[in-house]
């Protein structure tokens, strides 16, 4: 077997466990909150806790990876997100269960920024979209898993809670199987010069734009779907999770396909088409104007969840523009504090519903979707177009 399909491979299923975990709890909120008696806002920060500790471990580990190599960090991060997901699981008191939830996102940020740069670097040059592609399936495979396993955990839930966590720690087991299998990218290096990050200032401000809005799009809609579909549009919790199964089957095909394309069609189109897609579904995936049947809202969670295919175009527009001895610290942080921002809108949603109600809440998902979609088009749309191109 080719060794860019063993990377491929490892990244792609450490990339699944990495988004399961990431939002595994949003499931059991109100378990959480019974347990250690906390309101929605400081479950939004138990949330949010985990994007900045991305952020540091995105930035922090990536430098390393730029340095050391993707290996390690791969290895290192992946078993370390798994680890302190068990240790959340059982945690006896909200300092531990805050705690683990910081340093599970530490090492969430060294996997994906070592993840995915080793499996882009190992392929053909021919297959860096649909390699990139392939690997951000891995999102929607671990998002729409927690689904299946929440249906699973259904009816037992109240009682079986930290068990149904505890099955985060799964990812583990991919750990021996990228050592064996995984060998080192062939990092070039540029001698004995210092980086100089300020260089490419202008792609990490629109990288980081790009994917704040990305992020504050995707977590503020399903940061907060079971309970604004359950509780506001009256959702039976089952349908809810067959929905997000459903739908994130679709995202990761849409990945796939987006990934693909990019290897033909310019990812500047093809991010354009994905926004006007997420502007049309958005009203049908959060109804406020229009009938909330379950159908309707399957359909529009659907399209919305096919529409943000174009995710895996903003890693690789990064790529393409520097060079390969900063491409993990780069990347890292740009996908990280976009993660960072997404979660700090989350929390900032968390807060209108505790003043001002769930009403209030919906409305707030509502516009801070447009207001997303418009940063992700200005970030794209203005672009560097002396972005070195580096194979």
């Amino acid at each position: 077997m080719k060794q860019y399909i063993h990377a491929t491979i490892a990244s792609t299923i450490a990339w699944a466990g990495n988004i399961y975990d990431l939002l595994l709890l949003t499931y059991v909120y109100p378990e959480l909150m019974r347990a250690f008696s906390l309101n929605y806002l400081l479950i939004s920060v138990l949330f949010a806790l985990g994007l900045i500790g991305r952020v540091i471990g995105g930035f922090a580990f990536g430098k390393y990876a730029d340095s050391i190599g993707r290996k390690p960090v791969l290895l290192l991060g992946t078993g370390g997100y798994a680890a302190f997901q068990g240790v959340l699981a059982f945690s006896p008191n909200a300092l531990l269960l805050f705690a683990s939830r910081f340093l599970e996102g530490v090492f969430m940020g060294a996997q994906w920024t070592a993840g995915t740069v080793i499996a882009y670097e190992q392929a053909p040059q021919s297959m860096k979209g649909v390699v990139t592609g392939i690997v951000q399936t891995g999102y929607g495979i671990g998002y729409a898993l927690t689904g299946v396993t929440y249906l699973a955990f259904l009816p037992t839930i109240e009682e079986s809670w930290r068990y149904f966590l505890l099955v985060g720690s799964l990812p583990l087991l991919v750990v021996p199987y990228a050592h064996l299998k995984v060998k080192e990218s062939k990092v070039t290096s540029t001698g004995t010069a210092k980086v100089k990050y300020k260089d490419y200032l202008p792609v990490l401000i629109r990288a980081t734009a790009g994917m704040s809005g990305m992020f504050v799009a995707y977590f503020c809609f399903f940061g907060n779907y079971e309970t604004v579909e359950e509780k506001f549009f009256g959702i039976s919790p089952s349908t809810v999770g067959e929905i997000l199964t459903v739908a994130n089957v679709v995202l990761a095909l849409s990945f796939l396909l987006f990934g693909r394309l990019a290897d033909y069609v310019g990812k500047s189109r093809l991010i354009y088409a994905g926004l006007v897609t997420l502007t049309v579904s958005t009203p049908f995936a959060i109804p406020l104007f229009l009938p909330h049947d379950s159908l309707s809202v399957l359909i529009g969670t659907s399209v919305y969840s096919f529409s943000d295919g174009f995710w895996p175009l903003m890693p690789l527009l990064i790529a393409e523009a520097v060079p390969m001895e900063v491409r993990g610290a780069l990347a890292g942080l740009s996908y990280n504090i976009g993660g960072l921002v997404g979660g700090l809108a989350d929390v900032a949603l968390g807060v209108v519903d505790s003043l001002y109600g769930l009403s209030a809440l919906v409305n707030a998902m509502f516009a801070l979707q447009f207001v997303a979609i418009l940063v992700v088009f200005v970030s794209v749309i203005t672009w560097p177009k002396s972005g070195t191109r580096v194979a």
